[in-house]
């Protein structure tokens, strides 16, 4: 799994625009205050969670795992994020043929793109 600097950047618009998170195991995460120290199988700083708990250790509990952690939702994610702010799979799957995203290997891009919109970014006062 690789994550382009666009959807990072995208990812942090969702924390920002409220995109509801749970955090727990089966997520890919990026590290954002190297609290792990072991060296990422993906992309640097990219985790995927599987003992929880032991992130959980190292973030030093669920506030500080989401305060250091920052989400990267997998395509099924995504796609589940989209449902819960009312976008159907219907929608979804036209959308994604109108801009072509699967041929052109930007799927998870769109959908992070489309969950941006559905949570904009609120601004910092």
């Amino acid at each position: 799994m690789n994550f382009s600097e666009r959807m990072i950047e995208l990812a942090r618009e969702f924390r920002t625009g409220g995109v509801p998170w749970e955090p727990g195991p089966g997520q890919y995460v990026l590290d954002c205050y190297d609290v792990v120290k072991r060296e990422s199988p993906f992309q640097d700083g990219v985790y995927f969670i599987l003992n929880f708990p032991h992130f959980l250790k190292l973030a030093g509990g669920v506030d500080g795992f989401r305060r250091q952690m920052l989400w990267l939702p997998t395509w099924d994610q995504a796609r589940g994020i989209l449902r819960q702010a009312g976008v159907s799979d219907r929608c979804q799957q036209e959308r994604l043929i109108e801009r072509n995203a699967v041929a052109e290997g930007c799927e998870l891009q769109c959908l992070y793109e489309w969950i941006a919109e559905c949570y904009p970014k609120k601004s910092e006062t």
